[in-house]
């Protein structure tokens, strides 16, 4: 067999360099590309040298163990021992994840005559499974690896700052209560012109059955004073939310000013793990016509001023 050894050393170093990028943004860290580079240079050379010296101990588990620990200090630096050991506990689970999927990606591609083709079995009863790959066929399947190794990573980051930010939601009016799941928006500084009063946004599918008929589809093109209006009609029944009902203008994405329908609740109830019950009175609820979350996740958006309220233990009762 004949081993070239150049391209062992350039197939290492080039993934290597893509192993430890790709562990520098698991982590969130920032290294110089010279460190990258300089990092896999040593593991490029750990690999080929095989193949020059034969020194079974160079090769021994102790031995790699200490080339990873040296490519992991040079790339991110030392920063502390809880620091240190997270970049090289994580330095190994994206070599492993990378591989895996190497292997799996591999047999997926791989078509035989026979589902027990490449299998072969030992005379004590173990069992070999053959592998082989061509080098075209390695780059493609390391790279998509990475790339979903990668965007799996970022998916359940992303994730995990988002449910920091969900709130548990209770509303109250009259006798009534509806429990929504919300997202506190920082970003949001929607307040009512006149008494600047704090305006959260809900989904007005949540009030579909106690709002006016047809106001959930309306509210998706239609002015919210129009439907205020109708109220006032000779002909329209009483509502008994009508002395609940506000107006609230904001201003859209390209600028105009448009009004929100906005009800007044009673009390407006926040909970979160390992945060105390909140008690929100002083608040308006703006409806949504549409829809605040494509997958569902939240069907309101909270003001960053009801997440400082009182707690509920302690929460003052205020006037409207």
């Amino acid at each position: 067999m004949t081993v070239y050894v150049d391209l062992v050393f350039f197939t290492n170093l080039a993934v290597d360099g893509a192993v430890l990028l790709a562990t520098a943004k698991v982590r969130r860290l920032r290294p110089t590309r010279s460190r990258i580079f300089a990092a896999a240079i040593i593991g490029a050379v750990y690999a080929a040298a095989m193949f020059w010296a034969h020194y079974p101990y160079l090769y021994s588990f102790g031995a790699k163990v200490l080339v990873s620990l040296g490519m992991v200090l040079l790339s991110y630096g030392y920063g502390g021992p809880l620091h240190f050991i997270r970049n090289f506990g994580a330095f190994y689970l994206v070599n492993f994840a990378t591989l895996g999927g190497v292997i799996g990606l591999s047999y997926l591609l791989r078509s035989a005559d026979s589902p027990w083709g490449g299998v072969t079995y030992t005379a004590d009863g173990g069992l070999l499974l053959e592998w082989q790959m061509q080098l075209g066929l390695f780059a493609v399947t390391f790279l998509l690896s990475l790339w979903l190794f990668r965007s799996t990573s970022e998916t359940r980051r992303k994730t995990q700052s988002l449910e920091q930010l969900f709130w548990d939601v209770e509303i109250k009016i009259g006798d009534g209560s509806w429990a929504i799941k919300a997202l506190l928006d920082t970003g949001n500084r929607l307040y009512d012109p006149l008494t600047r009063i704090p305006v959260m946004i809900m989904e007005a599918s949540v009030w579909k059955e106690q709002l006016p008929q047809g106001w959930c589809d309306r509210l998706k093109g239609e002015s919210a004073d129009q439907l205020i209006s109708e109220l006032g009609a000779p002909s329209s029944e009483d509502y008994s939310w009508s002395n609940r009902l506000r107006l609230v203008p904001y201003r859209t994405v390209n600028g105009t000013t448009r009004l929100m329908l906005a009800v007044k609740p009673d009390a407006v109830l926040l909970s979160r793990e390992g945060h105390p019950l909140l008690q929100v009175n002083r608040v308006l609820i703006g409806l949504d016509g549409g829809t605040l979350s494509s997958e569902g996740t939240y069907r309101a958006i909270v003001h960053p001023d009801m997440a400082h309220a009182d707690p509920l233990s302690s929460a003052p009762s205020q006037p409207a």
